[in-house]
């Protein structure tokens, strides 16, 4: 068991409280008929103060209380409808929280002095980015005439620059008093991305939002030389309605991909502008994934692979004409009421029904278009409705991994591609249901080695199963099927290896060997030896990393559970250090307060080790003569982590450092969450909601019997797929939570997506018990328990 005070920011703090009308106590007894709740799960929350500058980011991407919905082909108006939706969500929640705080004024908890401003967290705080701490994105580069150890970055006033890390010195690549277009307006860019050559940067303007990963813009080319910009393609209009979904330069020289009603485009040199598809429609997308591959498959913007000379360019195919279409009523156009809705039809894969169908091209920029058209194939295929089409990598400039899937993703296939030939063969394949009746994550997690002296051909590293936990394997050549394991143990790797430093001949990568709720970067070599940390494992410690193309210099971003930090550091010199940001600001304001202890600990269900955390008041009495009201936070989706020693201040922290409320919130990760193997997440495989609302429970029993918490003030609550949970928990009639709470719920999941449904549940006509089972049908434990439903209008979650 761990306790960890949060860091104790200056800040002005706006003491207006939001009048409602009196609602009652939200955590009173069952027999009371009123009861607020409140939603935003933590991702959700984090990424709601991470607004990117200039973009219209109002959907603001909450984890899948908003699952982004695609409409098929550009329509202009259609970009309005998800930032319309989500804004109405943020009302609800605010409303919605505001119901709770001022229900407790007329409870016992909310008796005694209010708050001192300058000393306790703020309500308004959580949400101006007081508590935000500031990481500066890297673009690693070896523009300069350096061999490594060189990035990029925005400045304040919308310069680039180029900085050197070896000597510190910087370069100015644009001035941002140049960025001015031909009509001599000046640019306001979103993003940028200089040229593998530095003669060029590539910027888009008049961002929008489309689904969580998507988004359209305008973009410009602006030469470094002659200080002058230009569109991309065709001039830009007059109102400069972004047009574009997608923009990326090939690996070498200037030579632009871009993606533009559905139909994939290259201009060569930025002279030769090509058009290499003709039938991008409103079902039909070239280079970019519709809507259910943008969520739920490659969690991406694009589906374009450019070989690593640029001399090639992958790309998905997807025909979504099958798939049945689903209506809704929209409210709201740029934020104003209409007199009547308008009716929005997208394409909505349901489980057992059609999916996309997803084929795989290849475009030669040296061979006649005429004679590249039409899919590769693939030996030993899936049909066009069983094959998902997962990870795309090269593998040298004539070849390609594929990996490919069934429709419930528990066959995997890597399929290597000889471009040569135009065919696929398959090199290796698991069953995971074979294996131990689990699924596969789509994790993008292939990483292509060459041969080198650590390394007699080329080959790739994967994430693989070894005695049941997610590890490093290499294959090596690239069509063998047998793993050579670089890690063991009864941990997990997280996600694909951050870089590989051939001089030295290691592999960087990110695992939770010290502690599953804990990240810590680790080296090590090809032959699986020497595994090395490069941080602190003595503390706790959650880390991020991203490595210069040379692998010599490394980010490294401490993301708690103190406060945050981000250094360069030096591969095999302790003594050298860049200190990007110690966020100094953040750390006085957190001096200042008197700021809660979270408390990090395990606890026992049914035979399983659940991960907890609970959040305290400041100064929490222990004794038992206090009685603290306890609100559990629950997401609990497979694969998913909640508990973590991040640094977050959120509305949980709120709750437990206001004197007036004093709440008590604990977050548990049930059984099917991530990182604990696959024993412990795969068992809930065909019964979603079962076996975590009784961990739930089990967890709530446990808090109801200890002497601080009042037994009688019990609530739970959670968003998207803890929303679903905690209306499983209150289905289950166990009488510990007086109070469930649950926003955007899935109430039966033969009506959420197919792919991420399917995966963990089956099909319909594979698994019907277990669908009926999942489904929220018994409304007894309703009866016994306070319960509030907010579902937005436009949620796929309904």
């Amino acid at each position: 068991m761990k306790y960890i005070s949060l860091p104790s920011k200056e800040t002005e703090h706006d003491p207006r409280l939001t009048s409602v009308t009196d609602t009652g106590d939200p955590l009173d007894s069952p027999n009371s008929d009123n009861g607020f709740g409140h939603g935003n799960n933590e991702e959700e929350q984090e990424t709601m103060l991470n607004k990117e500058r200039g973009e219209d980011d109002t959907v603001l991407d909450m984890e899948e209380n908003i699952d982004g919905m695609e409409y098929g082909k550009q329509d202009k108006m259609d970009k309005s409808i998800l930032p319309c939706l989500c804004i109405a969500g943020i009302f609800v929640f605010a409303w919605v929280a505001s119901a709770i705080i001022y229900g407790f004024y007329r409870t016992g908890y909310m008796s005694g002095t209010t708050d001192n401003l300058a000393s306790r967290i703020q309500f308004d705080d959580l949400y101006n980015g007081s508590f935000l701490p500031e990481f500066q994105k890297l673009e690693w580069t070896k523009a300069g005439n350096v061999d490594d150890g060189a990035y990029i970055y925005r400045d304040h006033d919308d310069s680039i620059i180029l900085k050197y890390i070896a000597n510190e010195k910087t370069e100015t690549l644009v001035n941002g008093k140049d960025l001015i277009d031909p009509n001599g307006d000046h640019l306001f860019y979103n993003e940028f991305f200089v040229s593998p050559d530095s003669q060029y940067v590539l910027l888009s303007t008049n961002k929008t939002k489309q689904w969580r990963f998507s988004h359209f813009s305008n973009y410009w080319i602006f030469n470094i030389t002659s200080r002058s910009a230009f569109p991309l393609t065709t001039p830009i209009d007059n109102d400069h309605q972004a047009v574009i979904a997608y923009a990326q330069w090939s690996p070498v020289g200037h030579t632009v991909a871009f993606i533009k009603d559905n139909d994939l485009y290259v201009s060569v040199d930025l002279v030769d502008e090509r058009r290499l598809t003709f039938d991008g429609s409103a079902v039909v997308f070239n280079g970019m994934p519709d809507w259910i591959y943008e969520e739920e498959v490659l969690k991406d913007d694009n589906a374009i692979w450019w070989s690593n000379e640029g001399k090639r360019l992958a790309y998905l195919r997807l025909n979504e004409s099958e798939v049945p279409e689903y209506q809704f009523p929209l409210y709201l156009t740029h934020f104003n009421a209409t007199p009547y809705p308008r009716e929005v039809v997208m394409r909505y894969p349901k489980p057992g029904y059609p999916n996309p169908i997803a084929t795989f091209h290849v475009y030669d920029l040296e061979t006649p278009l005429a004679s590249q058209f039409g899919a590769i194939p693939f030996e030993d295929d899936f049909s066009d409705d069983e094959r998902i089409i997962a990870e795309v990598m090269w593998a040298g400039d004539d070849n390609v991994l594929v990996r490919v899937m069934n429709r419930v993703q528990d066959i995997s296939r890597i399929i290597l591609v000889d471009i040569n030939t135009r065919r696929g063969r398959t090199v290796r394949e698991e069953n995971a249901d074979k294996m131990d009746g689990g699924w596969y994550e789509i994790n993008k997690s292939m990483y292509f080695v060459k041969k080198s002296g650590s390394l007699k051909d080329d080959g790739y590293i994967d994430i693989v199963v070894n005695n049941g936990y997610d590890h490093l394997a290499l294959f090596s050549p690239i069509d063998s099927n047998t793993p050579k394991f670089l890690t063991s143990g009864e941990w997990e790797v997280d996600g694909k290896i951050k870089s590989v430093d051939y001089e030295r001949g290691l592999i960087y990568f990110i695992s939770t060997e010290k502690s599953s709720i804990e990240r810590h970067l680790y080296s090590v070599d090809f032959d699986g030896k020497n595994r090395t940390a490069l941080t602190d494992i003595n503390n706790e410690g959650y880390y991020s990393a991203s490595f210069s193309q040379g692998a010599q210099y490394y980010s490294l971003n401490y993301e708690g559970p103190d406060i945050p930090w981000q250094k360069v550091l030096k591969v095999g010199d302790p003594n050298f250090e860049l200190v990007l940001n110690e966020n100094d600001e953040l750390r006085k304001l957190m001096g200042s307060l008197e700021t809660p202890t979270k408390r990090y600990l395990t606890i026992e269900s049914d035979g399983n080790i659940l991960n907890a955390v609970e959040i305290r008041p400041p100064g929490m009495d222990e004794s038992g003569r206090t009685k603290y009201p306890v609100l559990f936070n629950v997401y609990g989706g497979p694969n998913s982590q909640l508990v973590q020693t991040k640094f977050k201040v959120d509305w949980h922290v709120f709750l437990a450092s206001s004197d007036r409320l004093k709440y008590i919130t604990v977050i548990v990760d049930t059984r099917g969450t991530g990182f604990k193997g696959r024993k412990f997440r795969c068992g809930v495989r065909k019964h979603l909601g079962e076996f975590e609302s009784e961990d739930v429970v089990n967890a709530g029993r446990y808090w109801s019997q200890l002497p601080y918490v009042d037994s009688n003030k019990m609530a739970v609550w959670g968003w998207s797929f803890g929303g679903f949970l905690t209306t499983k928990v209150i289905e289950l009639d166990s009488r510990i939570f007086q109070v469930g709470m649950a926003v955007a719920p899935v109430t039966d999941w033969r009506y959420y997506d197919s792919i991420y449904t399917e995966r963990y549940m089956k099909t319909p006509a594979q698994n019907p018990s277990g669908y009926d089972h999942s489904a929220i049908t018994n409304m007894t434990g309703f009866e016994n328990a306070k319960f509030l439903l907010v579902h937005g209008t436009g949620d796929d979650n309904g």
